[in-house]
């Protein structure tokens, strides 16, 4: 667990520090909190980016009084490619021939251009398979997060991507999510990475408290906000206030409704698909959902056989002002603490 580092989860628009630990059936915080991400900090080769990320995380660091060095990172789904495979269980030598050809499949770019990471989810003697989660990113990607810590005064441990801090967080506190949504104990849990700029579906089995299936949507909460403010003819910060407030059952001077329905039918669709295969017992959003919790009402309304909810995380935590503070945002801070419980 995380006694000798912490969990930075840097993502398109937030920089998320957790520190924290699993402390019998909950999770002690002893820092939490986060920060802009500089724009372009993924995309633009100017310095200056870089240099603006490792201000912030000085202060992130400074104004939470974390002393520790060695950080577990955490980047975000949008810029890694993730594949869930079953395969014969081989030696070395042949699982590693077999895993460059399957990712060869799913990798949108040159093999040598990426970083390729392998976790166990499980394995089956008798049958003689393993299951696999692979997980690639651009090589300049970890490279540049890496360089960015490390000139930030810190000694990055490993590298790993939301979906990779999501499961694990499922799988620590399995038993609590299954009574806390009451979901039956032989159904499973999709999990909506609901991000910036794309949203990523897990599924995860609560009898085998494994990832068993992923898939990546182009649909994230930055084509909601867009859509909103062109829309209303207003700015970012008035688009994103409006999203963050609606409600369908109160009044509201905007048709929010009529503006984000054609992407609500299009992210219906494709979650439609990704459930059916799976028959979850629920569905839960984390991440920027906060930033547009209504969302939630309007998928509950178009699919009515799976229940959706927000996995928020807060009555997992042990209760201290800082916690009451992010209360609402804690879906954010999902990967992150899952980063803490390695």
């Amino acid at each position: 667990m995380s006694d000798n580092f912490f969990s930075l989860d840097i993502d398109e628009k937030f920089t998320k520090l957790v520190d924290a630990k699993k402390a019998g059936d909950i999770l002690e915080v002893t820092a939490l909190g986060k920060t802009e991400t500089p724009d372009f900090f993924y995309s633009s080769n100017l310095e200056k980016v870089v240099e603006a990320e490792i201000i912030q995380i000085k202060k992130l660091i400074e104004t939470l009084n974390v002393t520790k060095k060695n950080v577990n990172l955490i980047i975000p789904d949008t810029l890694t490619y993730s594949q869930i495979v079953s395969m014969p269980l081989l030696n070395e030598k042949e699982l590693i021939s077999a895993i460059k050809y399957q990712a060869d499949q799913f990798i949108p770019m040159p093999i040598e251009e990426t970083n390729i990471d392998i976790e166990v989810l499980d394995e089956d003697q008798r049958e003689k398979k393993v299951l696999l989660l692979i997980v690639a990113a651009p090589k300049k990607v970890i490279e540049r997060i890496k360089t960015t810590v490390e000139l930030a005064g810190l000694n990055p441990e490993s590298v790993e991507n939301e979906i990779c801090g999501n499961g694990r967080f499922l799988a620590t506190f399995n038993k609590n999510i299954i009574s806390q949504y009451k979901i039956g104990v032989d159904k499973g849990v999709v999990v909506v990475n609901f991000d910036i700029n794309s949203t990523s579906l897990a599924y995860f089995s609560p009898e085998q408290s494994i990832l068993k299936e992923s898939h990546h949507l182009s649909i994230g909460y930055q084509l909601f906000l867009k859509e909103t403010q062109v829309n209303t003819d207003t700015d970012i910060k008035k688009a994103e206030e409006i999203l963050k407030i609606y409600d369908k059952k109160n009044p509201s001077p905007y048709p929010v409704e009529k503006i984000v329905q054609p992407l609500v039918k299009e992210f219906v669709n494709d979650l439609k698909i990704f459930v059916s295969k799976n028959n979850p017992g629920a569905v839960l959003f984390t991440n920027k959902i906060y930033l547009f919790p209504s969302l939630i009402t309007t998928l509950s309304e178009e699919l009515t056989t799976f229940p959706i909810s927000i996995l928020n995380p807060y009555s997992l935590i042990k209760k201290s002002q800082l916690i009451e503070t992010y209360k609402n945002e804690l879906p954010i801070f999902v990967p992150a603490l899952g980063g803490c419980l390695r």
